[in-house]
C-alpha cells in the first residue's frame, strides 16, 4: 500500500467508475402519467452498481423516475439502459450545469 492509500478508507458500498461520457436521458412520465418518447443528452460523470452520477443543463425534479441510456463504443456490447430515481440535484457553481444523482431501480 503507498502512502497516499494508507489513510483512505472506502465508505462506500460499491466502486464507483469514472465515466465522463455522453448519454441520452428520458423522462418515464409526465405530469399526466404519460411516457414521454422525447430524450436529452446528458454527461455521465460516474457510474456504481447502484447509482449514477450524471451532468445535465437543466435541473431534475427530486423522484422522479428516468431512462438513461449510455452508449457501448463496441458493437459487440449492447448499449447499457437502466431506469432510476433522482435523488439528489446540486447546481454547480459558477456555472449552469446540475449534478443529478440516480438511484438505479432496474438494468434493462
Amino acid at each position: 500500500m503507498n502512502l497516499s492509500n494508507q489513510f483512505y478508507t472506502e465508505k462506500r458500498g460499491f466502486i464507483r467508475m469514472k465515466m465522463d461520457t455522453q448519454a441520452k436521458l428520458k423522462d418515464l412520465a409526465d405530469n399526466e402519467g404519460n411516457h414521454s418518447q422525447a430524450s436529452m443528452a446528458v454527461k455521465c460523470i460516474n457510474l456504481s452498481s447502484t447509482g449514477v452520477l450524471i451532468e445535465s443543463t437543466q435541473p431534475m425534479v427530486e423522484g422522479s423516475s428516468l431512462e438513461i441510456t449510455i452508449p457501448s463504443e463496441r458493437e459487440d456490447f449492447p448499449d447499457f439502459i437502466a431506469e432510476g430515481t433522482v435523488i439528489r440535484v446540486t447546481q454547480k457553481p459558477a456555472n449552469e450545469l446540475y449534478e443529478v444523482a440516480l438511484r438505479i431501480e432496474k438494468i434493462i
